[in-house]
């Protein structure tokens, strides 16, 4: 029989996973849209002699993308930047705690980026750019917000990870050298 703590534990971790894989997938196909995009780009330049006026708009944008999924997968795989000197310095039993603190620091950061980030799409909806067609530009921003907002489920899905497992979760990854 499984504890409550424990099928507790059991779907945070799912949900990170799932949400790491949907992750995974988007970034594949940002990925291949950037290839795609970029090859385009050669074939109408040398080809045909014409260019695309909205490739490096949307290039630009596609790049903030990759970098907001990326670092969203990065925290769902704890392998967002940290600093590991109190982890080799202090007891285990302290080490859990200090990082449980460093994750409610981080998704107080992460929220007032967020809230900041929507607050700069809101003023982006005033403005008359379009990036294809009569697509806003400021559609291809909300990974802003967004992104943090993607960011913070995965520091609070460790958070409850944390508080359900009862035990330290590594910042190391399975297969990954200590």
């Amino acid at each position: 029989m499984l504890k409550a703590g424990q099928s507790q534990n059991s779907f945070l971790q799912n949900a990170n996973t799932f949400l790491g894989k949907v992750e995974t997938g988007a970034l594949c196909l940002i990925v291949a849209m950037m290839l795609g995009l970029a090859i385009l780009k050669i074939v109408m330049r040398y080809v045909f002699s014409a260019s695309l006026l909205w490739s490096d708009t949307m290039l630009q944008h596609l790049t903030l993308w990759l970098c907001f999924f990326g670092a969203a997968l990065a925290t769902c795989e704890r392998r967002h930047i940290s600093i590991d000197v109190l982890s080799r310095i202090l007891p285990g039993s302290v080490t859990r705690w200090t990082n449980l603190v460093i994750d409610c620091i981080a998704l107080i950061v992460v929220g007032i980026l967020a809230y900041y980030g929507f607050l700069f799409i809101e003023d982006e909806k005033s403005s008359e750019a379009i990036l294809i067609g009569s697509v806003p530009l400021w559609w291809a921003k909300t990974i802003i917000p967004y992104g943090f907002v993607l960011i913070g489920i995965h520091v609070v899905l460790q958070i409850g990870i944390h508080f359900t497992k009862g035990v330290y979760t590594p910042d190391t990854v399975e297969g990954e050298s200590e």
